[in-house]
């Protein structure tokens, strides 16, 4: 063995005639160096795929599929799923905030919805700071912590859902 950062390791097989072959090899520093390279290749695949993730849009293939104004300052955004076929139910996105000039659908892709349900029948009204949300279908997801801005001031309404569920 050599003396030094370079390790020398000895390796012991046995031939099919029984016979005992011995070989030597650097360990330490290939190893050294297959770690390094592997480390860097998979860092270079997690920042570029954040990156990709980050300049192409929106997470979900959505569109839009209804605006209404709730309040002065409260607006309804709904979207619908545009993939899936025949295997896959109707996917549709619920989201509160002011009102959105451009591009709703990145910005709102930007944003969580507050609601996930398959069904596109949500009565959805606002009174004060509640707004009240009545369906019938199925609920992916749901959060009554929503926060956006309009016109400049935050607003925080406080949400309840009265839901049944379809046969």
């Amino acid at each position: 063995m050599k003396q030094g950062s370079e390790v020398w390791v000895k390796t012991c097989q046995q031939t099919k005639d029984g016979l005992i072959k011995e070989s030597t090899m650097q360990g330490s520093t290939v190893m050294k160096w297959l770690h390094r390279f592997l480390t860097t290749v998979l860092l270079l695949l997690v920042i570029g795929n954040v990156a990709y993730r980050y300049y192409v849009g929106p997470p979900y293939n959505d569109a839009l599929f209804k605006t209404q104004q709730l309040s002065e300052d409260t607006w309804l955004y709904v979207t619908k799923y545009q993939g899936g076929g025949a295997t896959v139910s109707e996917v549709y996105r619920y989201y509160l905030a002011g009102e959105i000039q451009k591009d709703i659908v990145k910005v709102l892709g930007n944003t969580a919805p507050f609601l996930t349900a398959d069904s596109d029948n949500a009565s959805i009204t606002k009174v004060g700071n509640r707004v009240t949300v009545r369906m019938t279908g199925r609920i992916y997801d749901f959060t009554n912590s929503v926060f956006y801005t309009s016109d400049g001031e935050d607003i925080i309404p406080s949400i309840e859902l009265y839901a049944a569920r379809s046969r």
